[in-house]
């Protein structure tokens, strides 16, 4: 029982101290969030690849989509889980490490 104990709280230690999974940003090519899927999880500004649906995937790093190349344009900022299976106009994505 202990060694359950201190193993989960490795685990707790690990996802919250940097070395766990970041915030990222997938895309897909197709509707209904199908097809080719690129994603960007660096921290910084990285180009979205597809316009056929995102997800964003918040694991404590915020992150603004823009809808010009080079995180310009019209800024909106994302803090929490969101997909949306559709065309969208976001072109980039600044991911606040």
């Amino acid at each position: 029982m202990a060694v359950a104990i201190l193993a989960a709280a490795a685990i707790t230690v690990a996802a919250t101290d940097g070395t766990g999974p970041r915030s990222y940003f997938s895309s897909w090519d197709g509707p209904a969030c199908t097809g080719r899927m690129s994603s960007a999880g660096t921290c910084g500004c990285s180009p979205v690849h597809f316009h056929g649906g995102h997800e964003f995937n918040f694991r404590g790093e915020t992150a603004t989509l823009y809808s010009e190349h080079g995180c310009a344009g019209t800024p909106y900022q994302v803090f929490e889980d969101t997909q949306a299976c559709g065309d969208f106009g976001w072109r980039s994505i600044h991911i606040d490490c």
